[in-house]
Protein backbone atom coordinates (compact mmCIF):
# COMPACT_ATOMS: atom_id res chain seq x y z
CA UNK A 1 0.00 0.00 0.00
CA UNK A 2 2.82 2.42 0.83
CA UNK A 3 4.55 1.80 -2.50
CA UNK A 4 1.42 2.70 -4.45
CA UNK A 5 1.03 5.89 -2.44
CA UNK A 6 4.66 6.90 -3.05
CA UNK A 7 4.15 6.44 -6.79
CA UNK A 8 0.65 7.93 -7.02
CA UNK A 9 1.11 11.02 -4.82
CA UNK A 10 3.65 12.84 -7.09
CA UNK A 11 1.59 12.00 -10.16
CA UNK A 12 -1.52 13.37 -8.48
CA UNK A 13 0.31 16.57 -7.48
CA UNK A 14 1.59 17.04 -11.04
CA UNK A 15 -1.94 16.55 -12.35
CA UNK A 16 -3.25 19.22 -9.97
CA UNK A 17 -0.47 21.60 -11.06
CA UNK A 18 -1.32 20.97 -14.71
CA UNK A 19 -5.00 21.71 -14.07
CA UNK A 20 -4.03 24.90 -12.20
CA UNK A 21 -1.76 26.03 -15.05
CA UNK A 22 -4.52 25.43 -17.60
CA UNK A 23 -6.97 27.43 -15.52
CA UNK A 24 -4.50 30.28 -15.11
CA UNK A 25 -3.85 30.26 -18.88
CA UNK A 26 -7.55 30.44 -19.76
CA UNK A 27 -8.21 33.08 -17.12
CA UNK A 28 -5.33 35.27 -18.35
CA UNK A 29 -6.52 34.99 -21.95
CA UNK A 30 -10.05 36.00 -20.97
CA UNK A 31 -8.91 38.91 -18.82
CA UNK A 32 -6.73 40.33 -21.60
CA UNK A 33 -9.65 40.05 -24.03
CA UNK A 34 -11.96 41.86 -21.61
CA UNK A 35 -9.34 44.56 -21.03
CA UNK A 36 -9.01 45.06 -24.80
CA UNK A 37 -12.78 45.51 -25.16
CA UNK A 38 -12.89 47.97 -22.25
CA UNK A 39 -9.94 49.92 -23.65
CA UNK A 40 -11.55 50.13 -27.11
CA UNK A 41 -14.82 51.31 -25.59
CA UNK A 42 -13.01 53.96 -23.55
CA UNK A 43 -10.97 55.11 -26.56
CA UNK A 44 -14.11 55.42 -28.69
CA UNK A 45 -15.78 57.89 -26.34
CA UNK A 46 -12.82 60.27 -26.06
CA UNK A 47 -13.33 63.63 -27.74
CA UNK A 48 -9.72 64.78 -28.11
CA UNK A 49 -7.29 62.51 -30.00
CA UNK A 50 -4.45 63.32 -27.58
CA UNK A 51 -6.49 61.66 -24.81
CA UNK A 52 -7.22 58.43 -26.70
CA UNK A 53 -3.97 56.53 -26.07
CA UNK A 54 -3.72 57.41 -22.34
CA UNK A 55 -7.40 56.61 -21.79
CA UNK A 56 -7.09 53.21 -23.49
CA UNK A 57 -3.97 52.39 -21.51
CA UNK A 58 -5.58 53.47 -18.21
CA UNK A 59 -8.68 51.36 -18.88
CA UNK A 60 -6.57 48.31 -19.72
CA UNK A 61 -4.31 48.79 -16.70
CA UNK A 62 -7.32 49.10 -14.40
CA UNK A 63 -8.57 45.71 -15.64
CA UNK A 64 -5.15 44.02 -15.63
CA UNK A 65 -3.59 45.52 -12.49
CA UNK A 66 -3.38 42.19 -10.66
CA UNK A 67 -2.50 40.09 -13.70
CA UNK A 68 0.39 42.11 -15.14
CA UNK A 69 1.53 44.68 -12.59
CA UNK A 70 4.13 46.15 -14.97
CA UNK A 71 1.77 48.32 -17.07
CA UNK A 72 -0.16 46.68 -19.86
CA UNK A 73 0.83 47.80 -23.35
CA UNK A 74 -1.91 49.45 -25.41
CA UNK A 75 -1.74 50.38 -29.09
CA UNK A 76 -4.53 52.43 -30.68
CA UNK A 77 -5.29 52.52 -34.42
CA UNK A 78 -7.95 54.46 -36.29
CA UNK A 79 -9.74 52.54 -39.02
CA UNK A 80 -11.91 53.63 -41.92
CA UNK A 81 -13.35 50.93 -44.13
CA UNK A 82 -11.17 48.34 -42.41
CA UNK A 83 -7.92 50.16 -43.22
CA UNK A 84 -5.71 52.12 -40.89
CA UNK A 85 -5.93 55.89 -41.32
CA UNK A 86 -3.93 58.83 -39.99
CA UNK A 87 -4.63 60.57 -36.69
CA UNK A 88 -5.84 63.61 -38.64
CA UNK A 89 -9.02 61.66 -39.51
CA UNK A 90 -10.06 61.65 -35.84
CA UNK A 91 -12.21 64.71 -36.50
CA UNK A 92 -13.67 63.35 -39.76
CA UNK A 93 -13.33 60.08 -41.62
CA UNK A 94 -12.40 57.55 -38.98
CA UNK A 95 -15.21 55.09 -38.32
CA UNK A 96 -13.63 52.72 -35.81
CA UNK A 97 -10.98 52.77 -33.15
CA UNK A 98 -9.01 49.55 -32.70
CA UNK A 99 -6.98 48.70 -29.61
CA UNK A 100 -4.32 46.02 -29.15
CA UNK A 101 -3.49 45.04 -25.57
CA UNK A 102 -0.44 43.02 -24.54
CA UNK A 103 0.19 41.68 -21.06
CA UNK A 104 3.12 39.62 -19.78
CA UNK A 105 1.76 37.04 -17.30
CA UNK A 106 3.94 35.14 -14.83
CA UNK A 107 3.72 31.35 -14.72
CA UNK A 108 6.63 30.80 -12.30
CA UNK A 109 4.68 28.48 -9.95
CA UNK A 110 4.18 26.09 -12.87
CA UNK A 111 7.80 26.04 -14.11
CA UNK A 112 8.21 22.52 -12.69
CA UNK A 113 5.88 21.34 -15.48
CA UNK A 114 8.13 22.79 -18.18
CA UNK A 115 5.88 25.79 -18.79
CA UNK A 116 7.81 29.01 -19.53
CA UNK A 117 8.18 31.38 -16.56
CA UNK A 118 6.10 34.03 -18.35
CA UNK A 119 3.90 34.34 -21.41
CA UNK A 120 2.71 37.41 -23.31
CA UNK A 121 -1.01 37.47 -24.06
CA UNK A 122 -2.28 39.82 -26.76
CA UNK A 123 -5.80 40.63 -27.91
CA UNK A 124 -7.45 43.14 -30.25
CA UNK A 125 -10.78 44.88 -29.96
CA UNK A 126 -12.54 47.53 -31.98
CA UNK A 127 -15.34 49.95 -31.20
CA UNK A 128 -17.28 52.22 -33.55
CA UNK A 129 -16.98 55.98 -33.23
CA UNK A 130 -20.19 57.90 -32.77
CA UNK A 131 -20.68 59.84 -36.02
CA UNK A 132 -22.65 62.53 -34.20
CA UNK A 133 -19.94 63.43 -31.68
CA UNK A 134 -17.95 66.59 -32.20
CA UNK A 135 -14.29 65.50 -32.00
CA UNK A 136 -11.22 67.71 -31.77
CA UNK A 137 -7.71 66.98 -33.06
Amino acid sequence: MAVEFVVAAPAFILLLLLIGAGGQWISASGEVGAAARDAARQASIEINFADVQPAARAAAQADLNNLCPAAAQATVELLAGGRQVAASTWTAGAQTVSVRISCNVSFKPFAVLGIPASETFTDNAAAPLDPFSQRTG
